[in-house]
């Protein structure tokens, strides 16, 4: 499932959406290794908390996970051939 495709999941309400979409927008703009490392991590904790409130199932959890990694590595890549 695609980045996109998972913020729009129907089983997350509007505003874990928002915050998951704001969350992905701070690792994609990050400046630096540390900041977009930073932003994982806060992206992580998102994700622990979500599942440990019941919110997501074990599956739909690790999909977002895989999400945010996607895009913490991504982020990181670019930053790094700078």
């Amino acid at each position: 499932m695609g980045r996109m495709a998972i913020m729009k999941d129907p089983a997350l309400d509007a505003t874990t959406r928002c915050n998951g979409g704001r969350l992905l927008a701070q690792i994609s703009r990050a400046d630096s290794i540390t900041v977009a490392v930073k932003a994982g991590a806060i992206a992580e904790g998102f994700v622990l908390g979500l599942e440990t409130a019941g919110v997501l199932g074990t599956g739909d959890a690790e999909n977002l996970y895989l999400v945010f990694e996607s895009a913490l590595q991504q982020r990181l890549k670019i930053l790094i051939a700078c």
